[in-house]
């Protein structure tokens, strides 16, 4: 059985194919539209998947939509009935519940039908079962806890599951917007003069720098989080009007929000950056201690927004009331389409067969292409025979390396498929990325890739975190050693490499360790601020040519520009 899964009237479009229960492609369309965060229809994405199954629109005996167009409907009209004394509750309603939200929904469907052509089986999931499918069926757990936090979708914030074999059952959920956390990060985020939902990761890192203890007392009046799980935040502190979700009453206690120009470092942004995160960390356990103690599982799946605070994961990894927390890569609405599909193939009563073992399902690198983008941009080359050597010889001498090899990794981490690579033992390292490649603000920090067969030599937590999606802490010992990639609270969002998920990848890691002493690298996702990664061989030139990045290795060839530094 062939099902299309399409995540449709969300941001993050993306659009997935699988076949016989096994995943064959993965794509988010922002990828190809250039247009970051995406809310368009995942036309290219969709095109993608058919063709890299070799099949066409009218082969899929299913298409899976996620999210219940109706069932959004009806909690927007609930809600405003039940809130009806909140003005800005009406607002939002309005303005984007059932706009965006349910008649979207509906006028996507309407879409495939008429744009595409299809005339096949349509089936709709719900937005957190989604979620909780696409964490748990494409875990290697045969039962676990499943655990779905974001800001809301289809009238939840967040759920806890079971999942046993191939059926997912719901044992409890929690409602927007009185408990969800998702939606009071997005608050904090736009109040830090920040993009709420798109931006949060910058809230994430600028935590670091603030101390949480400083508004403990004014988030304690802002939102509360019980031992039992229970989360529930103050809606008048919440969203307020249609062009801001910080109420007047927000601005009481913390202040007048961050302005354009303000440095968000400043002591009273980073304290409330950290009071966020710290509340959104107190929930994350409770909701995780409640899982496990209603549920009885031993393990843990998370999927959802909030899922990659990476942060939150790593201490809950820490605190040790699962066993085991594995986080899918895509774990933001971009992974809904894979959980809508792999919901509708175990509902036509398909077996399980599929583990997600590595993130690597987009487009491919077809040398035939580099090497005609290559000859269209007249860009001098080389063709050598180990790129990955060349890429380790290149990051040792201290370049800036864009890398380009094999197919592309979903979610928004760079996993060694679309990176930037750059020696993590350079002082200066993160600050000369930032500026002149990245393009982005100097308090966000750098990741390290690391052979997982060292990471325990360098990080105190050092076993798998294949998808960058658990902070640890650099050891000690290790910080001098490893300046670029270790943010200021000593800490690092850590992925570890094997040779099994990308073997190139980790090729290079070894040889950067041959010459540099640690097999360990500085990696970022290949893109500038505000832009997707890359995804087309011209995509990457383009932003090779217009940043400061010294070299680009792409599948075989490599580019260098004259020495600048």
């Amino acid at each position: 059985m062939k099902i299309l899964g399409l995540n449709a009237a969300s941001h993050n479009t993306s659009a997935t194919l699988v076949v016989g229960g096994e995943l064959v492609a993965f794509a988010e369309e922002e990828r190809f539209n250039r247009d970051k965060y995406t809310m368009a229809f995942p036309d290219q994405a969709l095109a993608f998947c058919l063709d890299q199954g070799g099949i066409e629109l009218r082969d899929i005996d299913v298409v899976a939509f996620a999210g219940d167009p109706r069932t959004e409907i009806l909690h927007s009209i609930a809600g405003a009935v039940r809130l009806a004394g909140r003005p800005w509750y009406r607002t939002w309603l309005r303005n984007q519940a059932l706009v965006t939200g349910g008649f979207k929904g509906m006028s996507q469907r309407r879409r495939l039908r008429g744009r595409h052509g299809y005339g096949g089986a349509i089936r709709t999931v719900n937005h957190h079962l989604c979620h909780a499918s696409s964490a748990f069926h494409c875990s290697p757990y045969d039962r676990a806890a499943i655990l779905t936090l974001d800001a809301q979708g289809d009238g939840l914030a967040t759920g806890i599951y079971v999942g046993s074999g191939t059926a997912i059952r719901r044992v409890e959920a929690f409602g927007f917007p009185e408990h969800s956390i998702g939606h009071m990060y997005d608050v904090v985020a736009e109040w830090l003069g920040f993009r709420p939902v798109l931006d949060a990761g910058k809230v994430m890192g600028l935590a670091s720098y603030g101390d949480p203890d400083t508004f403990a007392d004014e988030f304690a009046r802002f939102c509360t989080v019980s031992d039992d799980g229970g989360v529930r935040f103050d809606l008048d502190r919440m969203k307020h009007e249609r062009r801001g979700r910080a109420s007047a009453r927000f601005n009481e206690l913390f202040g007048a929000p961050r302005r354009l120009g303000e440095d968000p470092t400043e002591s009273r942004f980073a304290d409330v950056a950290a009071g966020a995160q710290a509340v959104l960390e107190r929930a994350v356990l409770a909701l995780a201690r409640r899982a496990r103690e209603i549920t009885g599982e031993t393990r843990l799946c998370m999927a959802g927004g909030v899922a990659l605070n990476s942060v939150a994961n790593g201490k809950l990894c820490m605190e040790g009331v699962f066993d085991d927390v594995w986080v899918q890569p895509a774990a933001n609405d971009a992974g809904l389409a894979l959980g809508a599909a792999l919901v509708a193939w175990h509902g036509t009563g398909g077996e399980r067969r599929f583990v997600m073992d590595h993130a690597f399902w987009g487009p491919d690198t077809e040398t035939g292409d580099v090497r005609a983008a290559l000859d269209v941009a007249k860009a001098a080359y080389r063709e050598v025979d180990d790129p990955a050597v060349v890429a380790a010889e290149l990051v040792a001498a201290g370049q800036i390396v864009g890398w380009y090899q094999g197919r592309s990794e979903v979610g928004p981490r760079a996993l060694g498929g679309r990176s930037i690579l750059a020696n993590p033992r350079r002082g200066d390292m993160k600050e000369i990325v930032n500026e002149y490649v990245k393009h982005r603000e100097p308090f966000r920090p750098f990741a390290p890739s690391c052979v997982l067969e060292q990471a325990d030599r360098w990080f105190e937590r050092g076993g798998p975190s294949p998808y960058m999606l658990k902070v640890w802490q650099v050891r000690e010992e290790a910080r001098a050693q490893l300046p670029a990639i270790t943010h200021v609270d000593g800490s690092a969002r850590l992925q570890t490499v094997t040779a099994a998920q990308h073997a190139l990848y980790h090729r290079y890691l070894l040889a950067l360790g041959e010459r540099t002493g640690i097999a360990c690298t500085l990696n970022t996702s290949f893109n500038i601020r505000g832009e997707p990664i890359v995804n087309t061989p011209m995509d990457a030139l383009k932003c090779y040519f217009t940043t400061g990045l010294d070299a680009l290795v792409i599948d075989r060839f490599v580019l260098e520009k004259p020495a600048a530094r």
